[in-house]
């Protein structure tokens, strides 16, 4: 099917008006990249957003992890109209009211003393900036990272980003000096006599690995202490500390990613508040602009002082643009305002009793994990062996689609592919998150009777 648009120099183009139809044009004009796109939105409202066929979905994936406030919210939304009707863009030789009042908001609500910001567009820019300035700061330039974190796709941030297949696919994709330790994942704990949940020899191990392929003394490490990407995977406080004590002592700088889970995703205003521990940079972005590209990095005046002085000069064509800075200050204070990190907690805690009678009720449902709204579901053939399981989890994820839920569930591109991740806006309710875990429930159980697997490796077919 299709209509007709008048174009905005009056040219008159018949466009189409179903999925169907607009995929097929999607198709003749993109470029194929991480995702196959298989979906057309065209409108959102709170947490439920409607494709081109007009059917109507739970958003459990909050966008990209960045509609914390929900979709147009009418704060939000005039926000955006007041600063596009005043100012949008001045280059980064300037300042503006907007840039520093959002600065002032991030030290208000930062841990310790990070006080001092950056501001750009994507998470990927954020990690770029962020080794930049560890790097400067140290006069170093190693860097640790997890296995199995991500940290962005352009040529410094994918260097540290611990995924492999097709994120190490293109050729020169990575820079010297980048050391991978072992994510610590308790739940696949390969280490005989390990307690359950005890995750300190992935630390052990770490560390053996920096000292054996490193001067061990890097500049930094970087650090997700969700890792989202990386299958839910959330470290123990003691974990966190033992890193912080390890950089206090060599002199390297602790780098907390907050891409997803920063600016109150996880009950906190900040992931690592949960450990606690203060970092000395951290990066933001997705949650922080609410849906604009908006990034920032945060660290202490005294790093980003004596990084000036060695030569820091960090700017792009959208460096503190006063449109980004001003939305994404409204975004901030509407969480604030409306106790939407609170809710989080609250509604998070909710939804992970929920998840977690799903475990003890359902042999697939292997594992579950998170902090607020940041939650994860590992699936697995069963529980006795704990065999990782896509062909379920994609089972769930598809029933949960076709009955108007959508979940941060991909089976392929990342390692993640047996891992269901729970994402919603912060504004959730009650009916909302009953409605979702109904759903979701009927996916497992729909998943645990049609998927048959036949062999070792967890392949398999849907009867």
């Amino acid at each position: 099917m299709t209509t007709t648009e008048t174009t905005a120099t009056g040219q008159r183009d018949d466009l189409p008006s179903d999925v169907a139809g607009w995929l097929e044009l999607d198709r003749q004009y993109r470029i194929p990249g991480r995702y196959d796109i298989s979906q057309v939105l065209v409108r959102g409202e709170g947490v439920r957003v409607w494709d081109a066929d007009g059917k109507e979905y739970i958003d459990f994936e909050s966008g990209q992890v960045c509609t914390s406030t929900g979709h147009c919210h009418p704060a939000y939304t005039q926000a955006i109209i007041d600063q596009a009707k005043t100012l949008v863009q001045t280059g980064s030789g300037y300042t503006s009211p907007a840039r520093v009042k959002l600065a002032k908001k991030l030290a208000e609500i930062m841990p310790g003393n990070l006080e001092r910001s950056y501001f750009a567009c994507t998470g990927s820019e954020a990690t770029e900036v962020a080794l930049r300035l560890a790097k400067l700061y140290t006069g170093r330039s190693e860097i640790v990272s997890l296995q199995r974190g991500y940290h962005g796709m352009t040529h410094a941030s994918l260097s540290v980003t611990g995924l492999g297949g097709k994120f190490k696919a293109i050729p020169g994709s990575g820079l010297l000096g980048n050391v991978f330790i072992p994510a610590p994942y308790a739940y696949r704990n390969p280490f005989p006599g390990a307690a359950e949940g005890d995750d300190m020899d992935f630390f052990r191990q770490g560390m053996e690995t920096i000292n054996w392929t490193s001067t061990g003394k890097p500049a930094a490490i970087i650090l997700e202490v969700v890792m989202s990407v990386g299958g839910m995977i959330v470290p123990s406080k003691a974990y966190v500390q033992a890193v912080r004590k390890w950089c206090d002592e060599t002199g390297a700088l602790m780098i907390i990613d907050e891409a997803q889970s920063g600016v109150g995703r996880t009950g906190k205003w900040f992931a690592i508040e949960h450990f606690d521990v203060v970092p000395d940079i951290i990066t933001t972005s997705k949650s922080l602009g609410g849906g604009i590209p908006l990034c920032g990095v945060t660290t202490t005046r005294e790093i980003a002082e004596r990084a000036a002085e060695l030569g820091f000069h960090q700017s792009s064509s959208h460096t503190d643009d006063p449109f980004l800075a001003a939305v994404g200050l409204a975004h901030v204070e509407i969480l604030e305002n409306e106790g939407l990190v609170q809710n989080a907690a609250d509604e998070g805690g909710y939804l992970k009793n929920a998840l977690e009678g799903f475990r003890d009720r359902y042999d697939i449902v292997g594992d579950v994990r998170g902090l607020g709204m940041m939650l994860g579901i590992e699936i697995v053939t069963d529980k006795a062996s704990k065999t990782a399981s896509p062909l379920h989890a994609t089972a769930i994820s598809q029933y949960c689609r076709d009955n108007g839920l959508l979940l941060g569930h991909r089976p392929t591109g990342a390692v993640s592919g047996n891992v269901i991740r729970i994402l919603p806006p912060l504004t959730l309710n009650r009916e909302e998150s009953d409605q979702a875990l109904a759903i979701l429930e009927a996916a497992i159980q729909h998943a645990q009777k049609s998927v048959e697997i036949t062999e070792a490796d967890g392949t398999g077919w849907m009867k």
